[in-house]
């Protein structure tokens, strides 16, 4: 019997004719009715494997990055971050824990927001007052003791908070947005809708629904040959201006897999970049397993940083998540496990999973990319030492 979100599309092309890629995919992951992010049915553990959920290392590098920033605003007594796409909350317990191992300044002024569009691991301490007082962009009210926690929210993006003065953080969350397949026919863009064959979801071309999709093409610059398939994340353009909105003076941290546009869109690309997860299998069909697997196309972070731009966003790192952990101070966390009195299984185990963070073959070659805002030029991250654009 097909699923809840599975129905809700047929009905929305049977109401339609058809609708675009971008509307199936954002049916599939965040349908209220058994959507892949809103149903607790789904562990994302059980399907694929993320940084944080490999090892905790990855939390402890990125609470030395999110120290230095701490430090470049002037050390506030209030330093907030907001993880957007927190998920079962391994990065947020890994980078408080860190803090107050590491950082015990940073510890003290942290305020550690971890939204989700259905956050649904254990509650830890929060701030006394929660969210609904207005204390998320705002001094702490007078009295009241800031205990070092995490605030648990259900949210879709940014807009809940306000006056940010810290970190906006995000891991392996722009590689969902929804987005537009194109293919080049006749030297022209066509676009890729989806509609019912029968009983069978199927694809037909046509025109471009927004001249959006045309116009972001044109913008990079790159040539596409005949035939060429690919996707377009439009919905990063609202982001973006959600992230300057809500950001008054700090930082933003993306981690994600994807290109530069000119690689994104090259020849070992001519099929595109979008694949699915279930049960840690690979696909490359999205029209299976619907609500039951997640779908991502590789991001676009030439576009990612020109809308920043825009908006008030400056860039100022970009590199490999190999590079970003390796000047955090990766290699020492590497040789400490000789010191731990560990069996040597059980080292060689942990030590497995560290390096999966730093293979070129596994997480390695996701990208970081740090951008700020309010802060003035001259920026030198930690994370970003020598890095390769």
């Amino acid at each position: 019997m097909p699923s809840a979100v599975d129905q809700e599309i047929r009905e929305l092309i049977r109401k339609h004719g058809r609708i675009t890629f971008a509307q199936f995919m954002q049916s599939c992951l965040y349908s209220p009715r058994e959507g892949f992010y809103s149903s607790r049915a789904n562990r994302i553990s059980a399907h694929f494997r993320t940084s944080p959920t490999s090892h905790q290392v990855f939390g402890d590098l990125i609470a030395r990055q999110l120290e230095q920033m701490w430090r470049l605003l002037g050390a506030p007594s209030l330093f907030q971050v907001i993880e957007v796409g927190s998920g079962d909350g391994a990065l947020a317990r890994s980078i408080v824990d860190a803090c107050r191992r590491m950082a015990p300044g940073l510890a003290e002024a942290l305020y550690y927001v971890a939204a989700d569009y259905e956050p649904w691991w254990p509650p830890l301490p929060t701030h006394p007052t929660g969210l609904d007082d207005g204390i998320v962009g705002q001094a702490r009210p007078n009295g009241q003791e800031m205990s070092l926690g995490i605030q648990r929210v259900k949210s879709e993006g940014v807009r809940p908070f306000r006056n940010i003065v810290g970190c906006i953080l995000s891991n392996e969350l722009v590689d969902n947005f929804p987005v537009h397949r194109f293919v080049i026919l006749a030297g022209r863009v066509k676009e890729v809708f989806v509609t019912l064959a029968g009983n069978n979801f199927t694809e037909v071309l046509d025109e471009p629904s927004t001249p959006r999709i045309e116009e972001r093409l044109a913008s990079l610059g790159v040539s596409l040959p005949e035939g060429f398939r690919g996707e377009l994340n439009l919905a990063m353009e609202e982001w973006t201006g959600q992230l300057a909105e809500t950001l008054e003076r700090g930082f933003v941290l993306t981690i994600d897999y994807g290109q530069l546009a000119q690689e994104l869109y090259s020849p070992q690309n001519a099929q595109g970049t979008l694949v699915c997860y279930q049960r840690h299998a690979v696909t490359t069909d999205p029209y299976q397993h619907i609500g039951q697997q997640d779908i991502t196309a590789q991001v676009d972070f030439m576009s990612l940083m020109r809308l920043g731009e825009r908006c008030g966003l400056a860039t100022v790192g970009y590199t490999v998540q190999r590079h970003f952990l390796a000047n955090l101070g990766f290699s020492s966390f590497l040789d400490a496990l000789q010191t731990q009195g560990l069996s040597y299984a059980r080292m060689e185990l942990r030590r497995i999973a560290m390096m999966t963070l730093v293979d070129p073959e596994e997480m390695g070659e996701f990208k970081v990319l740090a951008q700020s805002k309010g802060i003035g030029p001259g920026i030198d991250l930690l994370g970003f030492k020598g890095q390769e654009t």
